[in-house]
């Protein structure tokens, strides 16, 4: 069953937020600080302010880029059964990516670790509405910044057989993720989709050195890039959604150019991770309703030009587990999912506007999209589904508890794995444990369960001989 999007945005508002993107980018300009990145857009008839390092683009330049770009591709995990489509109707789960903070049941909030990193890995493996482990799951605060790339992708790949994500910043990090990809696969020249990238703009209207760099070096690989401008409205963007979203359609369209420039047909995600501040404090709202306005609008976009959409998941601004978290997260993941977004990174995990991780909110993030999933499945109307017969067999004031019919159909209602159901008393007699306590048990439950998928020792090897070497090379 199909459910309507919820569109925001009529057909002629997405016409004017395409033209005003194109005027940004013919008349304003977007400054690009990389130099074969200035390079590549000059000789494609750019042009580039020596002195400022500005780039306008021609119209034709722009919309020829977005017609190479495909509608959707397939990320390949080690495992055949791991592949996911993104587009056309696919999507990918994707965990939290970036929290430099962890908060466990019964602990205070501490910076994470690359153990840390580990159980992220393992909870990403083991919860099956998760499909693919992405990147930076928490930020390993006691491996250097230098060889982290190395430390948290290695471990992607050995943790687990489903498809991941890479380092964007700067090229030599993303050739070397690019690399060790190749040995897992026993493909080195990249032959298939296996790991997408996120390449974050910096607003306003800047594409500095490092990300260009990486996403020219996944477009050349073939690799998706997820290009992801995090306008906040009112901060790093106009206060108004309209002149938020034109800014960032901008800078998406640059990045999707520069791309395209590099390798014809490279497999683009268009992502929006925007939202407002809260300008009582200066905090990124990304529970608001106006994050969740920029997540129709990425769902939209995405298909006025039918390329993938990335925006969204179990976002809140709450501190901990509370009725904030569970409200917001909910919501947001509605919206993600009723929107069409293929590409749902933070779907599970994360707390305090990108600042937290917590195994905790993994799990329960995890319910959640089992709820919205299901819903999102709809029921069916065939003969057997009205069960008339049933109906009519049944005497007024009777029940239906002890048919087949029931029996059969009511396997398909939706368990959830940490919501409470039962009975108050037995509630009680079970130590009255609220949903962050059943939580961590199904997070220890999961970590006891956790077995490393297969590979070949000759591969775990090479990609245990290439991070030695490489961390070496780069301390050295």
């Amino acid at each position: 069953m199909d459910t309507p999007y919820p569109d925001r945005l009529s057909e002629a508002g997405l016409d004017e937020i395409h033209e005003k993107a194109i005027t940004i980018l013919e008349d304003i300009g977007i400054e690009v600080g990389h130099d074969e990145g200035r390079r590549l857009l000059a000789e494609n008839g750019c042009d580039v302010d020596a002195e400022t390092d500005v780039v306008t683009f021609p119209r034709d330049l722009v919309e020829d880029a977005m017609d190479r770009a495909p509608s959707s591709f397939t990320l390949r995990g080690r495992s055949s059964d791991a592949d996911v489509q993104v587009g056309d109707g696919g999507y990918a789960l994707v965990p939290t990516g970036g929290p430099p903070n962890i908060l466990r049941y019964g602990e205070d909030r501490r910076p994470s670790t690359i153990d840390d990193y580990e159980d992220f890995l393992k909870l990403a493996h083991e919860e099956e509405v998760i499909t693919s482990t992405g990147y930076v799951l928490c930020e390993p605060n006691d491996v250097v910044e230098e060889t982290k790339h190395l430390e948290m992708v290695s471990r992607n790949l050995l943790f687990s057989d489903k498809p991941l994500a890479g380092s964007c910043y700067g090229a030599d990090r993303a050739r070397a993720c690019a690399e060790l990809v190749g040995i897992a696969h026993d493909d080195p020249d990249l032959s298939e989709p296996y790991m997408a990238s996120t390449a974050n703009s910096v607003s306003p209207r800047t594409w500095d050195t490092k990300m260009t760099g990486g996403l020219l070096e996944y477009a050349r690989h073939g690799q998706p890039v997820v290009v992801s401008p995090a306008v906040m409205a009112a901060a790093s963007g106009p206060a108004t959604l309209a002149g938020a979203m034109a800014l960032a359609n901008a800078e998406i369209l640059a990045g999707f150019t520069m791309a395209q420039l590099a390798n014809p047909g490279t497999p683009i995600v268009y992502g929006l991770p925007s939202s407002n501040i809260d300008v009582r404090y200066g905090s990124f709202a990304i529970g608001s309703p106006e994050g969740a306005l920029f997540v129709t609008f990425a769902g939209q976009m995405s298909r006025y030009y039918d390329v993938p959409a990335r925006a969204g998941g179990g976002l809140t601004d709450a501190k901990t587990i509370d009725e904030q978290a569970g409200t917001e997260a909910t919501l947001q993941m509605m919206l993600t999912l009723q929107s069409g977004i293929n590409f749902v990174l933070h779907a599970a995990g994360v707390l305090d506007s990108y600042s937290t991780a917590s195994p905790e909110k993994f799990v329960l993030d995890c319910d959640r999209v089992r709820y919205v999933e299901k819903f999102q499945d709809g029921f069916g109307l065939d003969e057997e589904s009205f069960a008339l017969d049933l109906i009519e067999e049944i005497e007024p004031g009777g029940h239906f508890l002890n048919k087949r019919h029931t029996l059969t159909h009511s396997s398909n209602f939706l368990r959830p794995e940490i919501y409470f159901r039962d009975s108050y008393d037995t509630w009680a007699e079970d130590g009255e444990r609220d949903a962050f306590e059943r939580a961590n048990e199904r997070v220890e439950d999961l970590l006891d369960a956790y077995e490393r998928p297969p590979i070949d020792a000759d591969i775990a090897a090479d990609i245990d001989r290439y991070v030695e070497e490489e961390r070496a090379a780069i301390l050295d």
